[in-house]
């Protein structure tokens, strides 16, 4: 199985707070303006640098917010990335100044891919969802163009109560949009996302029985996040297949908030550090939270049992915005 004690596999970076939309279940809490307080491409620089002079294999850097169109210096942020040879990702809201001509821009400087949320098969749910009217429509205009300029397109979709209903007519749109990677994420009860909103374990269990089934076959990846016991799914579908671990918080993955505090995952509010006073590879691979949160034998209950701790470990920020615990076991898996 992958370790994942030395570096992370994706790092996303929420390079401001700033958004135009008002999703229902945003994490960060977007705001309508720049903070501040938000870090400057100067004071990112050296992060920059320790990402790619201080991992064996740097890891693929998402830049997210908010909105990280919101950010004038977008594109020097992504050139002086793509300088220092890292992966970069952009992830996007789907608003007036996510155009045709802002991807060939990013095209041009050597972004990888480009992830866009589409969160119901029609404008009625999505926009509900999103907030805001036209986005819908935006989506699916955008993802035409990001495909047609030759980038990896990922859409993101997040699995509430509101949109679990829509999934198998999500999946063939998906199909449809050219997909390089549909990742599900499964909605945790943190920021204005409430509890109400989340699938319980019971729920949670036919979706991924359903994307065990669906993934097969297809020809772009299905990946989840707050539901790292889909390895669980698909080991026991295929019990012949290598068990490999998934990335999940603090271990393969990893956040930094537009202020530079460095977290698990963008789920978990709990902070490790800040870049602004300690190189990014120092906490990941020494803070005590990273380290705990790698350590299965730190877990509690069923999840400290389960023959499938390493690999899976569950959703260390499902369990913390459940219980107030870290190490609890995650109530969102029917094993518990």
């Amino acid at each position: 199985m992958m370790s994942y004690a030395d570096g992370p596999h994706v790092l996303t970076w929420e390079i401001t707070r700033a958004c135009q939309l008002h999703c229902r279940h945003c994490r960060a809490r977007a705001i309508p303006r720049r903070d501040p307080e938000e870090l400057s491409l100067e004071a990112m620089i050296p992060v920059l640098d320790d990402l790619a002079e201080h991992f064996a294999h740097p890891p693929i850097l998402v830049l997210t917010g908010g909105d990280p169109l919101e950010r004038p210096d977008l594109d020097d942020i992504i050139r002086e990335a793509r300088e220092r040879h890292l992966v970069v990702a952009v992830a996007p809201s789907a608003t007036p100044r996510l155009t045709p001509e802002a991807v060939q821009r990013w095209r041009d400087l050597g972004v990888h891919s480009v992830s866009l949320s589409l969160d119901g098969s029609d404008r009625l749910v999505h926009d509900a969802f999103r907030g805001s009217r036209g986005t819908f429509e935006r989506t699916i205009t955008m993802a035409d163009a990001i495909v047609r300029a030759g980038l990896a397109l990922q859409i993101n979709t997040s699995i509430s109560q509101q949109t679990v209903d829509q999934l198998p007519e999500m999946a063939q749109l998906v199909r449809e949009l050219g997909v390089a990677s549909w990742e599900l994420f499964f909605v945790i009860p943190t920021g204005r996302a409430r509890l109400m909103d989340a699938l319980n374990a019971a729920q949670i269990e036919q979706v991924l029985d359903w994307l065990t089934e669906f993934a097969k076959g297809q020809p772009f990846r299905v990946t989840t996040v707050g539901a790292p016991h889909y390895i669980r799914a698909l080991h026991r579908r295929s019990p012949d297949m290598p068990l490999r671990t998934v990335a999940r918080e603090a271990r393969g993955f990893a956040f930094i908030n537009h202020r530079g505090d460095v977290f698990p995952s963008g789920y978990l509010p709990v902070s490790a550090g800040s870049v602004k006073e300690q190189p990014f590879s120092e906490i990941y691979r020494h803070s005590e939270l990273f380290q705990m949160l790698r350590n299965p034998d730190c877990f509690e209950g069923p999840c400290g049992l389960c023959r499938y701790r390493e690999a899976c470990g569950g959703s260390r920020a499902r369990a913390y915005a459940v219980t107030g615990s870290l190490v609890a076991s995650d109530p969102g898996c029917v094993w518990v």
